[in-house]
């Protein structure tokens, strides 16, 4: 009764040791760095989130800088509304409406004109387009600083031809108001409808201060070098509710332009990057940009951009470049153009926060300051820190997995050698190797593998390794039984070995035979031949069993060359000893047979039986018939005749078969000589004479080869006997083998 082995059970996915430890030491790091990494995440975050405080209270201060600027024009606004509406200026006296809006101007560097425009309503306006004026008594007053640095007078008054300006100019290093250098006339359009004043007049009584964007002074017109100025105008009425007129002041643009220095200021007193500021305007056109309304650099220039005078920047800063070219300040709404965000400028992030002017209205509407700040301002020390803390935690990491890695190499040297040892093992080799290691339990368990080894060298001895390696790839135990297998056999025998062996002591037989057995073993084992058993100096063989071999007919027929090689080699070694050397007789045969586990289940045999076993033991015991040492049935010469030189030596009927075989002598794997090629042919050609029942002929082609060719004196001799008997007339050149 035949057992198989149970299949073996999934394995459970256990880890190895080093698995474990790498797994250990990963999940610390993995602790450490996740905690270290929140604590500056949230480290960050709480950075960031005041770095956000921070540009918004730079933001109100640079709001602060701006309104003061914009105060020094609101001042000078202020005081004329007041003047002129409290009566302390009648606006009849011209010389003292003359000298208060020049007390005006020189109050400030900065002011560029302070205008009054006079007219009298004939009734309250809805709107600029819709306001009457009466057509006398309308006059401008403008008093004004020129771009040389002088300051002047211009009147705008009604005459018979229309409008026309009477300007004259005052030399700026004298204060005297009587003093005057140069006086010019021409002709004017109407001031009253300038925007400025029709918007301030139709706004109404308590209306506040209207400012307009940039623009060109008026007063600068015909000048090659235009100031940008902003104005501020608003209406006057006095105590009745009267409209007296619309004051305006205009503001040079330098104090806004110094603000927007503010950035290079702070980067010249610190070490690192600072904090970068610009003043914009959201574009009155849909998508499109904010532009700059100040200049970061002296030698920016203004440009006129949808009818909006706006600041072209020559050499920007990177950062204000980058930030005028992002989306950041792409389609952002007049309203509300307050916004947050990043850039990335130099491989460096920026944090940028817009922030809208509310310091001023009408034309200034949208205007917003920008704050530009590089991230690592306000993370420089935090990522320091983060440096500190990972240096600490990875000294106390490394330090602890020294001592860990220590232990664990001294054990995983030795579990190597073990698994080392193993996988020899798994890999059929049982050679011994010395059972070292640092640790006694390392060691005992090395020594039981070496003994298991021990014991499995020995099994080996018995049994083809072969076949347990097939069997232990497939994780079978053998089984009583065998399956029908188309396989090469081969069985040998040496001539005269009684003989011998009485010449030789039993000790001295086993050493030779033994040597004999290695040489031919190995020989056969090296072309994929199973060694099925000796049966005292027969060796019997086959290939295609266990495991397939490539064209195993042609392997057998090469293992047989080489084996006679080597056996040949052998005896003319000095370890033979001047012994004879021994002849060698092979015979081959292909056939299918039953190849598996034959005997009794406690005892298993792994072996071939069947007709084909039977015939190869004949084929081998006809060589001494025809005086040859190899025989091929022809199942093995149609498949190797190509590669192979073979002669057909006859067809015959071995002893206990019906059915008759052809054979064929191997000659060999290289082309044959002239001498031996002369004899096959000849041979060859008497054989098909004596298949024709040619026999004198047949005969006189084998008669010059008798006396060297045993195969052809064995034909010749039975050619002599059909000529004395004739063979009956159903012969077809079968001969029968009377022995084994």
């Amino acid at each position: 009764m035949s057992s198989a082995a149970p299949r073996p059970r999934p394995r459970l996915a256990r880890p190895s040791l080093a698995q474990l430890f790498l797994g250990a030491a990963l999940s610390s790091m993995l602790l450490v760095a996740v905690g270290l990494a929140l604590f500056l995440r949230s480290s960050r975050q709480a950075a960031l989130e005041a770095a956000g405080h921070s540009r918004q209270a730079e933001a109100q201060r640079v709001e602060a800088r701006v309104a003061r600027a914009l105060g020094t024009a609101q001042d000078a606004l202020d005081n004329v509304e007041r003047a002129l509406a409290s009566g302390a200026v009648d606006t009849a006296d011209a010389r003292a409406l003359e000298a208060h809006l020049y007390t005006q101007l020189l109050g400030s560097r900065h002011v560029a004109e302070v205008t009054f425009t006079r007219a009298r309503l004939l009734h309250a306006a809805i709107a600029p387009d819709q306001l009457e004026l009466e057509d006398q008594d309308r006059w401008q007053l403008s008093v004004f600083t020129t771009p040389e640095g002088s300051v002047g007078t211009r009147r705008t008054a009604r005459t018979e031809q229309g409008f026309s300006v009477r300007q004259w100019l005052r030399y700026s290093e004298s204060r005297s108001f009587d003093v005057v250098s140069q006086t010019q006339s021409w002709a004017a359009p109407d001031p009253t409808l300038h925007p400025t004043f029709r918007v301030s007049a139709a706004a109404g009584p308590g209306s506040g201060a209207i400012w307009s964007d940039l623009h060109f002074s008026d007063l600068d017109a015909g000048s090659s070098a235009p100031r940008v100025v902003l104005t501020v105008q608003k209406g006057v009425w006095d105590a009745a509710g009267s409209f007296l007129g619309v004051a305006r002041v205009g503001l040079l643009t330098t104090d806004l332009d110094a603000i927007s220095a503010l950035g290079s200021e702070h980067a010249a007193a610190s070490a690192g990057p600072a904090p970068r500021v610009a003043l914009l305007a959201v574009s009155a056109e849909q998508g499109a940009p904010a532009r700059l309304v100040a200049r970061v650099d002296a030698a920016d220039r203004v440009v006129a951009i949808a009818d909006e005078l706006r600041i072209l920047p020559v050499h920007a800063p990177p950062e204000v470049a980058a930030l005028l070219d992002s989306e950041l300040v792409r389609g952002l709404d007049p309203e509300h153009p307050s916004r947050e965000g990043r850039l990335r400028i130099g491989g460096e992030d920026w944090l940028a926060t817009l922030r809208a002017l509310s310091i001023a209205g009408g034309g200034t509407a949208g205007w917003l300051v920008a704050v530009l700040v590089p991230e690592s301002h306000y993370t420089r020390d935090l990522v320091e820190l983060g440096r500190v803390l990972s240096l600490v935690f990875g000294a106390t990491l490394l330090l602890v997995f020294g001592i860990a890695g220590a232990v664990f190499f001294t054990v995983r040297r030795g579990l190597l050698r073990v698994g080392e040892t193993a996988a020899r093992m798994r890999q059929f080799d049982f050679r011994g190797s010395p059972a070292e290691g640092a640790l006694r339990d390392i060691v005992e368990l090395l020594e039981s593998l070496e003994l298991a080894k021990t014991v499995t060298r020995a099994m080996c001895k018995y049994i083809p390794v072969p076949l347990v390696r097939r069997l232990y790839e497939r994780h079978r135990d053998p089984e009583l039984g065998g399956e029908l297998c188309e396989v090469s056999l081969l069985f040998t025998d040496i001539q005269g070995f009684t003989a011998l062996s009485e010449q030789l002591t039993p000790d001295q037989l086993a050493r030779y035979l033994g040597r004999y057995f290695e040489v031919m073993t190995g020989a056969l084992e090296a072309h994929g031949a199973t060694i099925d058993k000796y049966i005292g100096d027969a060796v019997m063989a086959f290939w295609n069993a266990p495991a397939p071999v490539h064209e195993h007919p042609l392997a057998a027929c090469r293992g047989v060359l080489a084996a006679q090689a080597a056996l040949a080699e052998l005896y003319a070694a000095p370890e033979w000893q001047g012994l004879p050397p021994l002849v060698t007789r092979f015979g081959l045969h292909r056939a299918s047979v039953m190849v598996g586990h034959f005997g009794a289940p406690s005892r298993l045999a792994y072996t071939a039986l069947g007709d084909g076993v039977n015939l190869t033991s004949r084929l081998e015991g006809l060589c001494k018939h025809y005086g040859v040492t190899t025989l091929l049935s022809g199942s093995i010469a149609e498949s190797v005749q190509a590669q192979l030189g073979l002669r057909h030596i006859d067809r015959v009927v071995v002893q206990g078969k019906r059915e008759a075989v052809d054979v064929y002598e191997l000659l060999g794997a290289e082309p044959a000589s002239l001498e031996r090629l002369a004899v096959v042919q000849s041979y060859e050609a008497a054989w098909q004479a004596y298949l024709r029942r040619e026999f004198g002929r047949a005969q006189a082609l084998l008669a010059p080869l008798a006396a060297l060719d045993a195969p052809s004196r064995v034909l010749w001799q039975r050619c002599q006997s059909f000529l004395l008997a004739p063979p009956p007339a159903d012969w077809s050149g079968v001969h029968v083998a009377l022995s084994k």
